[in-house]
């Protein structure tokens, strides 16, 4: 199979190469295709994407709201993650 990239994607690729973690192209592409099939799976990969979207609330300190607020936005999106309403 051969895949056609943009000139940007084709720098992404090449920048992941050279950081050491990649041998090949087809390296690059298979890590991101694997995650993006996690990332579509349902059940615990949309789980670990609602999480990780709340902790960067959690971390970010510009955002205003104490722990109460946090775990009640929590508790709110998990349930409206269960219902199948996923926004972003």
């Amino acid at each position: 199979m051969k895949v056609a990239l943009a000139p940007t994607l084709e720098k992404f690729v090449s920048k992941k190469i050279k950081t050491g973690t990649y041998l090949d192209a087809s390296d690059v592409i298979r890590e991101s295709l694997r995650r993006w099939k996690e990332q579509e799976a349902p059940g615990r990969a949309a789980s670990d994407w609602l999480e990780q979207e709340i902790q960067e609330g959690l971390d970010s300190s510009d955002l205003p709201g104490g722990p109460d607020f946090w775990r009640d936005l929590r508790k709110e999106l998990h349930g409206e993650h269960k219902k199948g309403s996923r926004r972003r």
